[in-house]
């Protein structure tokens, strides 16, 4: 086989390898973009039911408050609890990935010049 070819089929199975690789990426990107926005529906639900309670009670009732206030605190909370591990992960796998990718690179690479010094000798 000469060296061209070579280049070729080694190209073609580093490309079939890299979205077994990359699987998953995109969902983890996903979760991570999509846990905030989760997050900041519910802080805007909790304080149009703060706003909603001042509005029936007057703003002299803590109590009729505090379950607005509560609710868009606590989905606030979770929507980053859920984001801030999920772009963590998606980095590390991401680096893995893009690494590996490298690799097999490099190693097809050598694999290739490797037949083609011997082709020439």
């Amino acid at each position: 086989m000469d060296p061209e070819t070579l280049e070729l089929k080694m190209a073609e199975a580093v490309l079939s390898e890299t979205p077994k690789l990359e699987q998953g990426l995109t969902l983890l990107k996903i979760i991570a973009a999509v846990a905030p926005l989760m997050g900041l529906l519910g802080t805007v639900t909790g304080m149009i039911i703060t706003f909603q309670a001042i509005t029936i009670f007057g703003a002299g009732d803590p109590k009729a408050m505090a379950g607005g206030i509560s609710s868009a605190l606590v989905t606030t909370v979770l929507g980053l609890l859920v984001a801030i591990p999920t772009v963590l992960l998606h980095t590390v796998v991401n680096g893995r990935s893009q690494r590996i990718i490298h690799v097999l690179n490099e190693q097809a690479t050598g694999i290739v010049a490797e037949h083609s010094e011997r082709a020439h000798n």
